[in-house]
């Protein structure tokens, strides 16, 4: 397998405080992109689902909206899209790092939320029929932390892969200094209650670009082959983009040329290139991904290709 990555040379969407938005949702961060076509519905054809960070003390995290007609150009929305809940809620410190995949007229989205005074991250639910509102699910958290050493302290930046009527739940469990990847199934999104005993991505070894933490997991069918998009971090905090392959959903090699996407020294993502979403439409790629410099977070979209 042979991947050509090309970058584009700025940013699509920036953080408020670049231009001069100190009040801004994401006035510090714009990250963790994920984008879905509606199709036909609606006047705007792409939406754009990412976490902001703002001004202030703890976490601060939200779920915004951009739109675009066109993947380069994009308006932010401004409003948040998903509120924390209310007081002694299980997600009334914060939602984040959404995942958001269609089901026929509706749109599921995959979160994560964590209470206040108690930084536990756990994934919800919630569903919408025009990508502008949407409604929690009533029974959330729909997936919480395990019982394994790997997975106590966080369960969370998950996907969903369907294939033969079950769903393929891939999250970063967190041990309380490091993450790994692992995988749950069920036969409803609402109900994932297979898990893993062990990750199915584990960590590199010393030395290697993704030795400390991996976590964000994004997979696409490719060419006969299952694709895994992830984030890998380095023993100096470097966060980089790697591929996994897998021909069962299940097992999953490391490929041997990763990263495939690399920091730019220097550039506004000379720190991070990670936290992707691979954007498929009309058998061509575009890797949304997250970028950083110093403190500030931006989106920025990379052309990937795969022979």
């Amino acid at each position: 397998m042979k991947i050509v990555v090309k970058k584009y040379s700025h940013p699509i969407l920036t953080p408020g405080v670049m231009r001069g938005q100190l009040f801004a949702p994401d006035a510090l961060w714009a990250y963790h992109p994920v984008v879905v076509q509606p199709g036909t519905r609606t006047k705007v054809r792409y939406y754009m689902f990412y976490t902001g960070k703002s001004i202030g003390l703890g976490i601060s995290h939200h779920t915004l909206l951009a739109t675009s007609n066109n993947l380069t150009d994009w308006k932010k929305e401004g409003s948040v899209v998903l509120p924390n809940g209310e007081e002694g809620e299980w997600d009334s410190d914060f939602t984040a790092h959404g995942f958001v995949f269609g089901e026929g007229e509706t749109h599921s989205m995959l979160y994560d939320g964590s209470s206040v005074g108690d930084w536990l991250e756990e994934i919800g639910l919630a569903k919408s029929t025009d990508l502008h509102h949407w409604v929690k699910h009533i029974g959330n958290p729909v997936f919480t932390v395990g019982t394994s050493r790997w997975e106590k302290r966080h369960v969370s930046r998950s996907c969903v892969f369907t294939r033969n009527g079950t769903y393929y739940l891939y999250y970063a469990g967190h041990d309380g200094e490091r993450e790994r990847i692992g995988l749950a199934t069920g036969k409803t999104i609402a109900r994932i209650n297979k898990r893993l005993p062990e990750p199915v991505l584990d960590l590199g070894n010393g030395g290697t670009w993704d030795e400390k933490s991996i976590s964000d997991p994004r997979v696409i069918y490719w060419n006969g082959k299952f694709l895994m998009f992830y984030s890998g971090i380095d023993a100096k905090g470097i966060e980089r983009t790697g591929i996994a392959t897998s021909s069962d959903l299940i097992r999953w090699a490391k490929f041997s040329g990763n990263p495939i996407l690399d920091v730019t020294p220097g550039a506004w993502d000379s720190i991070s290139a990670s936290r992707a979403f691979p954007f498929v439409e009309n058998n061509h790629i575009r890797l949304f991904y997250s970028g950083r410099r110093k403190f500030l977070y931006h989106i920025g979209v990379a052309e990937v290709t795969i022979t």
